[in-house]
């Protein structure tokens, strides 16, 4: 039996929640994540993450780790520590490639780690880890 393709069209219209304190790093991740028909939402630190998934319903979030107000650290335990949230994937898109940095997120319950600047091949392994449980 053929193993299934993965392509954006698997995912498209699941709703992508990217939170980054750095506007241009949001918009880069929304055009890549347009190409592959997903639907993204922007928030600017874990607070307004938190106030977005609160209101709507999100698929997936991708977040930055340093950022003012809550961190990516701190979005994720929280996510991971409350039953509303809990289910959704957490991916944490950062500069930092030490392994305290991911090992600390993975602990908190971050279910994917990429590095910046992510390439497109790099995302499409991760959606298809989360959205298709591959891997």
């Amino acid at each position: 039996m053929a193993q299934q393709q993965t392509t954006g069209k698997i995912w498209e219209g699941k709703s992508v929640l990217v939170v980054d304190d750095y506007q241009a790093v949001r918009k880069t991740i929304k055009e890549l994540f347009a190409t592959m028909g997903l639907k993204v939402t922007e928030a600017g630190n874990g607070v307004e993450a938190l106030e977005v998934l609160s209101k709507a319903k999100v698929d997936l979030v991708i977040s930055d780790l340093v950022m003012a107000e809550m961190d990516g650290f701190e979005l994720t335990e929280t996510m991971k520590n409350n039953p509303k949230y809990r289910a959704i994937p957490v991916v944490i898109l950062s500069t930092h490639a030490d392994i305290k940095y991911i090992f600390k997120a993975l602990r908190l319950g971050a279910d994917d780690y990429l590095i910046k600047p992510p390439t497109a091949q790099m995302v499409t392994i991760v959606l298809a880890r989360v959205f298709d449980h591959v891997w």
